[in-house]
């Protein structure tokens, strides 16, 4: 009897500590599984002109800066710099650590756009995700006649939609690449020989060349392209450099407009140094946690 007293005694002295036990391990697991997650694909929401499967933390709020310069062949107006620019000022915003919300203005093409970009997958280190993918959904409207051609008379007829589905994967600590399928909707179009709709596939990659530089390029195929007039595949090659929460993205590109819609479907020029066709882009990112 009093054997039976003993083991009861020692079963509830040892029941807290197992239950304890119980609960940390399965803890350690929840632990280990969010380690788990391959961080930073890329360093910034935006690969270099289009958006990267990143998204913003929960609670921070990220202002940007986007410039283009280029000059203008056979111009009497030539400044020391270039003849002329545009930019775009943004702000995104971390609903939460899987979807991250944003606007932004340019000038002085007068495009105003939007856009939601959801975390749907996030690459593992064991494998068990070998890939990254994020859902994106932009709007663009359009406040100005772009380069006078386009009649939009209506508020519909100034609006652009861009969806995405963007892939990618860490390969190693320095190399990362991403892939874009992308549909387009226009809701007006150049010519009445020019489709509404438009598909393309984006490439990019980064490679890291130090502690805080990294080298970037992408490139846009279009598989129904305007008809109305010749145009190219948009095209970047860049430099990012992280200071602190401070990024800085420099750029050559062959289209000095910011809006999906735009530099993936209406890319007059190709990529050279001729007078015209080379745009020189600066992009500066400074995050704040709230």
């Amino acid at each position: 009897m009093k054997s039976k007293f003993m083991v009861l005694a020692l079963f509830i002295g040892i029941s807290p500590y197992l239950a304890a036990q119980n609960l940390l391990d399965k803890l350690n697991e929840v632990e280990q599984e969010v380690d788990n997650y391959t961080m930073s694909t890329f360093k910034g929401t935006r690969l270099s002109i289009s958006h990267s499967v990143e998204t913003r933390k929960k609670n921070t709020l990220e202002i940007s800066l986007m410039t283009r310069y280029w000059n203008v062949p056979n111009s009497d107006g030539r400044s020391f710099i270039a003849d002329r620019m545009c930019s775009r000022i943004g702000l995104d915003y971390g609903i939460s650590d899987r979807l991250t919300i944003g606007f932004g203005s340019g000038n002085p093409n007068g495009i105003v756009d939007t856009y939601l970009k959801y975390r749907l997958i996030q690459q593992t280190d064991d494998n068990r995700n070998p890939f990254s993918i994020s859902l994106l959904q932009t709007a663009s409207y359009r406040t100005r006649f772009l380069n006078n051609i386009e009649s939009r008379g209506s508020f519909g007829d100034k609006l652009a939609f861009t969806s995405q589905a963007l892939i990618a994967r860490k390969f190693s600590r320095d190399f990362s690449l991403q892939i874009s399928p992308t549909f387009i909707h226009r809701t007006s179009s150049r010519s009445a020989l020019d489709d509404h709709n438009h598909f393309a596939l984006g490439f990019g990659g980064r490679y890291k060349l130090g502690n805080h530089v990294s080298l970037v390029s992408e490139y846009y195929y279009v598989a129904n392209e305007l008809e109305s007039r010749e145009t190219f595949g948009a095209f970047v090659l860049g430099v990012n450099w992280e200071v602190s929460k401070l990024l800085l993205q420099f750029k050559m590109t062959n289209n000095p407009i910011f809006s999906e819609d735009t530099f993936i479907v209406q890319t007059f020029k190709n990529f050279n140094f001729n007078d015209g066709n080379f745009f020189f882009g600066f992009h500066a990112t400074y995050h704040i946690q709230l």
